[in-house]
């Protein structure tokens, strides 16, 4: 059953097929790998990058019990396992556009804003969170981070307070005509025809997880100019859930694959700690 661990091997594996070509040649060929970047992250947890389409669709039925829509959050969930966020950015210190879903931590099958389908496709409640973020410029895949919510995001009711306080507000308004909606507000005939209408919606956006957590790879990028980058942050207790743990050892040792052991601070509580296992690949 597909991982984080075995999407790392799987993007390794293939990008190590690409030594003695050149920089550019080695960026389009990752690109290829996935014609999107989101298709190009399932084959990866799925290990199917690079295969003939019945394969990946048979490596992906029984990878992830939901695949996503285009409105909906998550983009993917692993079978009893971790739901999956793919956001791309055109620069490292770009922010994510999260649009009208905040910040999560965890998901939840109560979570409003996730479809009936997300909800029934298998017996869950809470699901560990992955946000992977491909830096993508002119169609080239330059790097890739994953990072798990429990050291990106803060609690559900941190954001949920932010959003109930503005509704709250929006229905005290006077002199207008409001309607029951699951946005922040909405104010129907605000124009003399009563044809107009105000949506209030949320745009979340949050820091960049290339920017967030520089601090755990600078000192690797300062002595060498890198073609490919794939960053992972992982708590160390769910790294050291994995029953592939060791496999992907062997693995990392023989392939040029650094694991570090780092603290980072818990984003419920900056004063404590959370130890992790930090993961970083280059293609120079």
């Amino acid at each position: 059953m597909g991982n984080i661990l075995t999407a790392i091997t799987a993007i390794v594996g293939n990008s190590l097929d690409l030594s003695g070509n050149t920089p550019g040649q080695i960026q389009n060929r990752v690109n290829q790998m996935g014609a999107a970047l989101e298709d190009y992250v399932k084959n990866a947890f799925a290990d199917c990058i690079g295969k003939d389409q019945r394969t990946i669709n048979s490596q992906r039925n029984s990878t992830f019990s939901y695949l996503g829509n285009n409105t909906n959050p998550p983009d993917a969930m692993l079978k009893d396992s971790d739901a999956i966020e793919i956001k791309k950015v055109e620069s490292v210190k770009n922010t994510l556009q999260l649009n009208s879903s905040y910040p999560k931590n965890k998901l939840s099958s109560g979570n409003p804003k996730i479809s009936v389908e997300c909800k029934n496709c298998e017996e869950w409640n809470i699901k560990d969170m992955i946000y992977v973020v491909g830096h993508v410029r002119k169609s080239i895949l330059h790097n890739i981070f994953f990072v798990y919510g429990d050291v990106y995001c803060d609690a559900h009711n941190v954001y949920e307070k932010v959003e109930n306080t503005i509704k709250e507000c929006v229905q005290t308004l006077e002199g207008v005509e409001l309607s029951e909606t699951k946005e922040l507000g909405r104010v129907n005939k605000v124009d003399h025809l009563g044809i107009s209408s105000l949506r209030v919606r949320g745009m979340w956006v949050i820091a960049s997880p290339f920017k967030q957590f520089e601090y755990l790879y600078e000192d690797e990028d300062k002595e060498e100019k890198t073609s490919f980058r794939l960053i992972a942050v992982i708590p160390e207790t769910k790294y050291n859930s994995f029953g592939n743990k060791s496999d992907f050892e062997t693995f990392c040792m023989s392939h040029g694959v650094v694991v570090n052991d780092e603290d980072v601070p818990n984003p419920q509580n900056p004063a404590e700690m959370i130890k992790c296992k930090v993961i970083i690949y280059k293609v120079q």
